[in-house]
C-alpha cells in the first residue's frame, strides 16, 4: 500500500509540476503579446517551432531508452544514464559547432540575415533543453519527485521573474523617466523577441547549473552493444516524434516560406497569438493524460468497457470545456490576455479549439497499442495525419492566410482521430457509445458556431447557450451519475 501512495503523490507531482510549468509560461503571453509587435511575435514563434523539431532529434528518444535500458540487470543503471547523456551531448554539441560554422548561410536559408545571432541562441537554447532531457529522465527513474519539481519550477520562475521585470517593470519605469535615465541603458522597446530568447538561455544555463551533481556522475567508457541498443530502440520513436511534431508546428514553415516577406512573419504572430487560447483545452488534456495512464495500465478490469465509458465522459468535459471557451472569448478580449493588435486573427480560435478537441478524443484512441506494445501504430498515425497536414497547407495557407493554417490544423486532426478509430476497431474493437459521442460533440459545435459566427460571441447569448448545454449534460447524465456514485 505504501508503494502504491508513494506512486500516487510522484504521479500528482509530475502531473502538478508540468501543468504548472505550462501555466507559467501561459501567464506570460498577455505580456509579449502587449509589448512585442506581430512580426516580431511571429519569428518568437517560428524559432519555438523549430526548437520543437529540433529536440526530437537531439534527444533522438534517450531519455525514453534510459527508461527501457535502465530496468535491464545486464547494464549498470549509471553506465546507462552516461551513455544517454553522452549522446545528447555529442548531438547538441555537433549542433551548436556546425550553425556557428554555417551561420550566414542558415540565417539565409531561414531568413534570418538580419538577426543572425538569434539562431545561434536558440540553438543553445535546444541544445541545452536535450542535455537535461536525460538528468530529467534520471530523477524520475531514481524516485527524487521533489528535486524534479525544484530545478523545474526553478528554471522556468527565474524567466518567468526576468519577463516580469523587462516587459512589465521597465516599461512602467520608462514612461515616466527622463531621457537620459538609468533605465534605457538596461531596457530599449524595440529589443522584444531578443528579450525572450535572452531570458530563455539564461534560464537555461541556470538549469545546467543545477543539474552539475548529475552530469559530473557521466562517465566516458563507451559500450558500444549497449549504445547500439538504445539507438536501435530508440530510432522509431524520433521518426513518430518528427512526425507528431509537424503536426503541431508545420504550420508556421507553410506561412513563412508561402507567404509573402511582407506578411509571413505578421501572419505567424497572429496565429501563434491564437494558438495561446487553444492551450486552454491542452492543460485538460495534459492533466487527465497523467491520470489515465496509470489507471489503464493497473490492468484492472475489462479494458473495451473502461475505454468505453471513459471516452463517453472525457468528450462531455471536453465538449462543455470546447463550449464554455467560445461562448465566453469575450472576456479574454476584456482582460487584454491577448492585445488587441492581434485581435483581426480572432475568428480561427474556435478551429484550433476544436482541433486541440479532436486531439484529445485521438489520445484517448490510441491507448490501446501502448497497452499491447505496438508503438510503431503511432508512427502509421502521426504519418497518416502528416499526409494531411502537408496537402492542407500547401492549399489552404497561399488562400486563406493563417485561417487556412487554422483549418490545415483541424483537417490534420481530424484525419488522425479517423485514423485512430479505424485501428482502434480493427485490432481492439472497443464499443463505444457513438451516438451520445456524436450528440455532446454535434451539438456543442453547432452551440460554438452560432454563439460565435452568427451572434458575434456577445457574452449574454454566449452565457444563454452554455448554461443550456450544461444544464441538458446534467439532465441526461444525472442517471448515469448517479450509478457510478453507488459503485
Amino acid at each position: 500500500m505504501s508503494s502504491l501512495r508513494n506512486l500516487a503523490s510522484q504521479t500528482v507531482i509530475y502531473g502538478l509540476t508540468t501543468i504548472l510549468a505550462r501555466l507559467l509560461n501561459f501567464a506570460l503571453t498577455p505580456l509579449h503579446t502587449s509589448q512585442i509587435d506581430k512580426a516580431d511575435y511571429g519569428v518568437v514563434n517560428d524559432l519555438y517551432s523549430m526548437i520543437a523539431f529540433l529536440m526530437v532529434i537531439l534527444t533522438f528518444g534517450m531519455e525514453t531508452a534510459f527508461f527501457r535500458f535502465n530496468r535491464d540487470k545486464r547494464y549498470d543503471p549509471d553506465t546507462v544514464f552516461s551513455h544517454a547523456l553522452l549522446f545528447t551531448l555529442f548531438s547538441s554539441g555537433l549542433l551548436i559547432s556546425l550553425s556557428f560554422i554555417f551561420r550566414d548561410s542558415l540565417a539565409s536559408l531561414l531568413q534570418y540575415e538580419d538577426r543572425p545571432f538569434l539562431l545561434i541562441w536558440m540553438m543553445g537554447i535546444v541544445a541545452m533543453d536535450a542535455i537535461a532531457a536525460v538528468p530529467f529522465a534520471r530523477l524520475r527513474a531514481d524516485n527524487k519527485p521533489i528535486r524534479f519539481l525544484v530545478i523545474r519550477l526553478g528554471t522556468i520562475g527565474l524567466m518567468v521573474l526576468l519577463n516580469l521585470i523587462y516587459f512589465w517593470l521597465l516599461p512602467q519605469l520608462a514612461k515616466d523617466a527622463s531621457p537620459d535615465s538609468w533605465i534605457f541603458n538596461v531596457y530599449n522597446a524595440e529589443y522584444g523577441v531578443i528579450y525572450v530568447f535572452l531570458f530563455n538561455l539564461i534560464g537555461n544555463a541556470f538549469m545546467m547549473l543545477l543539474f552539475l551533481p548529475e552530469l559530473l556522475k557521466i562517465r566516458f567508457k563507451v559500450n558500444q552493444d549497449l549504445l547500439k541498443k538504445m539507438l536501435i530502440y530508440s530510432s522509431p520513436l524520433v521518426i513518430g516524434g518528427l512526425a507528431g511534431i509537424a503536426n503541431e508546428k508545420a504550420q508556421y514553415q507553410f506561412m513563412k516560406y508561402l507567404l509573402p516577406l511582407e506578411i509571413n512573419t505578421v501572419s505567424m504572430g497572429i496565429f501563434g497569438a491564437m494558438m495561446k487560447i487553444a492551450t486552454f483545452m491542452m492543460l485538460f488534456i495534459q492533466a487527465f493524460r497523467f491520470a489515465a495512464e496509470p489507471f489503464f495500465f493497473s490492468g484492472e478490469g475489462d479494458f473495451k468497457s473502461k475505454m468505453a465509458q471513459v471516452m463517453r465522459y472525457f468528450v462531455l468535459i471536453q465538449s462543455l470545456i470546447f463550449l464554455g471557451l467560445v461562448c465566453f472569448t469575450d472576456f479574454l478580449q476584456w482582460t487584454h490576455f491577448i492585445h488587441p493588435k492581434y485581435w483581426e486573427g480572432w475568428h480561427i480560435v474556435p478551429i484550433l479549439l476544436f482541433a486541440n478537441l479532436l486531439l484529445g478524443i485521438n489520445f484517448n484512441l490510441n491507448i490501446w497499442y501502448k497497452l499491447e506494445n505496438k508503438t510503431r501504430m503511432g508512427i502509421y498515425i502521426n504519418f497518416f495525419g502528416l499526409i494531411f497536414t502537408v496537402l492542407a497547407n500547401l492549399l489552404l495557407v497561399p488562400l486563406f492566410n493563417y485561417t487556412g493554417a487554422a483549418l490545415a490544423t483541424l483537417i490534420s486532426y481530424a484525419a488522425m482521430t479517423a485514423y485512430s478509430y479505424y485501428l482502434n476497431q480493427k485490432h481492439q474493437p472497443t464499443a463505444y457509445p457513438l451516438r451520445a459521442i456524436s450528440f455532446y460533440l454535434g451539438l456543442s459545435l453547432i452551440g460554438s458556431i452560432v454563439s460565435f459566427y452568427l451572434l458575434d460571441h456577445y457574452w449574454l447569448y454566449g452565457l444563454i447557450i452554455f448554461s443550456a448545454y450544461s444544464s441538458l449534460v446534467f439532465w441526461l447524465e444525472w442517471p448515469q451519475l448517479k450509478l457510478l456514485k453507488r459503485r
